[in-house]
C-alpha cells in the first residue's frame, strides 16, 4: 500500500517543479485540471490532494468540494496566492480542505506538510481497517452468543427427556416384576402414561424453541398464558432431577393470565429450577427444599422460586444476570439467567434476585396482568 500525493495545477512548469521537489521523498502524481484529477482519483487510491485555487473551468475549491463528496477519506489541501486567501479560509470553514499553503511555496514547508498529511491518511486508513475487523469479530462473537444461547435453551428439554427415559427404564423393570408376580400393573402403566406425556411436552418445547428463532413466528404465537399451567409442566419435566436432590413445594394461588408465550416462560422456570437443584448438595436430600410461590398483587402477577441452598455473596449476586458469568463450579455457560431476564423484559416484567450465604436464594418474577 503506497497511495500517492496528487498535485493539480494548470501551470505545467509548477507541475515539473513540484515533481522535482518531492522526487525520492513521496510518491507523486500530477494533473493539469480538475476533471483530469477526478479521473485519476476514480482509477486509483490517492492519499492527499493538493490543488491550486485559480484554474480555468473548475477552481481548486470546487475540486476540493467534489473530492470531499466522492472521496471523503482523501486529505484535501489548497495552495493559493495571498489574493485568494479568503476563498481558502471559507473552504476550510466548510470542511472542503484540511490545510492551505501559500504561493510561492517553501520547499521544506511543502514537503513537511505533505508528509504529515499523508501520514494522517495512512493512520486513518489503518483505523478504518481495524474498525472493519472489529465489526467482523463482533459479528462472529454475536453468532457465538446466539449459538450458545440456543444450545443452553435446548439443554433443559433434552435433560427432561433424558430424565424421563431413565425413569422409564426403572418403571419398565417394575412392570416386569409386577407381571412376573401377577400383581396389578395398573399404577405403573399410569406412571408410564404420565412419562410419555412429559416426553411429548419436552419434544414440543424443543420444536417451539427452534421455531422461536423466527421472530415473525414468535410474535404470532404470543397470547394469554396461564402461569399455573407453565409451573406444573416445568415441575413435571424436572421431577426426576428433584427426586434425587430436593423436595419441591408448590404454593400456587389463583392469578389472572399474563401475555407472552408458554414455552418462553417455561424456559425461565426451568432455568430457575435447574439453578436451584445444581446449587444444592444431593447428600442433604432430606433438608433441601425449593418453594415455588405464585400470587397476585395490585402491581401484577408474581412468581417466586425460593431455595434453602448455600446462597450467594453480594459480589456474585450483583453479576448473576450478566451474560457468560457463572457461579457454578464447572463454569457453565453463564447464559441461563441472562436469557431469562431478556424473556421477562420482553414481556414487560422484571426479575430480581436476593440471597444470603448459608440461608438460600430467592428469585422474584413480576409480570403485568394481561389487559382484558
Amino acid at each position: 500500500m503506497n497511495p500517492p500525493v496528487l498535485y493539480v495545477d494548470d501551470d505545467k512548469s509548477n507541475l515539473i517543479i513540484f515533481e522535482a521537489a518531492l522526487e525520492g521523498i513521496l510518491p507523486v502524481l500530477t494533473a493539469s485540471s480538475g476533471p483530469a484529477a477526478l479521473e485519476i482519483l476514480r482509477s486509483r487510491e490517492v492519499a492527499v490532494l493538493l490543488t491550486d485555487q485559480r484554474m480555468p473551468g473548475m477552481s481548486g475549491v470546487d475540486l476540493a468540494e467534489a473530492v470531499k463528496n466522492e472521496f471523503p477519506n482523501t486529505i484535501r489541501m489548497l495552495i493559493t496566492a495571498y489574493s485568494d486567501l479568503n476563498a481558502a479560509i471559507e473552504s476550510i470553514n466548510r470542511g472542503q480542505i484540511h490545510l492551505y499553503l501559500r504561493k510561492p511555496w517553501d520547499a521544506r514547508e511543502l514537503r513537511l506538510s505533505l508528509e504529515m498529511a499523508r501520514e494522517r491518511y495512512l493512520i486513518e486508513q489503518r483505523v478504518r481497517e481495524m474498525e472493519s475487523r472489529l465489526a467482523s469479530t463482533e459479528r462472529i462473537y454475536s453468532l457465538g452468543v446466539i449459538a450458545a444461547g440456543i444450545a443452553h435453551e435446548l439443554r433443559n428439554p433434552l435433560g427432561a427427556l433424558q430424565g424421563n427415559l431413565d425413569l422409564g427404564e426403572d418403571l419398565l423393570g417394575k412392570l416386569r416384576a409386577a407381571i412376573a408376580g401377577r400383581s396389578d400393573p395398573g399404577p405403573i402403566l399410569r406412571q408410564f402414561e404420565e412419562l410419555f406425556e412429559d416426553c411429548r411436552t419436552a419434544s414440543a418445547n424443543l420444536a417451539e424453541i427452534t421455531t422461536s428463532m423466527d421472530l415473525t413466528a414468535r410474535s404470532s404465537e404470543e397470547g394469554l398464558v396461564d402461569l399455573s399451567e407453565v409451573i406444573h409442566l416445568a415441575e413435571r419435566s424436572m421431577r426426576p432431577q428433584f427426586m434425587k436432590v430436593a423436595r419441591l413445594d408448590l404454593q400456587l394461588t389463583p392469578v389472572p393470565p399474563v401475555r407472552g408465550t408458554r414455552t418462553r416462560f417455561g424456559q425461565v422456570l426451568l432455568n430457575l429450577m435447574l439453578n436451584a437443584i445444581e446449587a444444592m448438595d444431593p447428600a442433604n436430600l432430606k433438608q433441601n427444599r425449593v418453594i415455588i410461590r405464585q400470587y397476585e398483587s395490585s402491581a401484577g402477577v408474581h412468581v417466586e422460586v425460593d431455595d434453602n441452598g448455600p446462597g450467594l455473596p453480594e459480589e456474585m449476586l450483583t453479576r448473576i444476570f450478566d451474560p457468560f458469568y457463572s457461579t457454578k463450579p464447572d463454569g457453565g455457560t453463564g447464559l441461563g439467567l441472562a436469557i431469562s431476564r431478556q424473556i421477562i423484559d420482553e414481556a414487560g416484567g422484571t426479575i430480581e434476585a436476593t440471597s444470603e450465604v448459608g440461608v438460600g436464594t430467592r428469585f422474584l418474577i413480576s409480570l403485568p396482568k394481561a389487559e382484558s
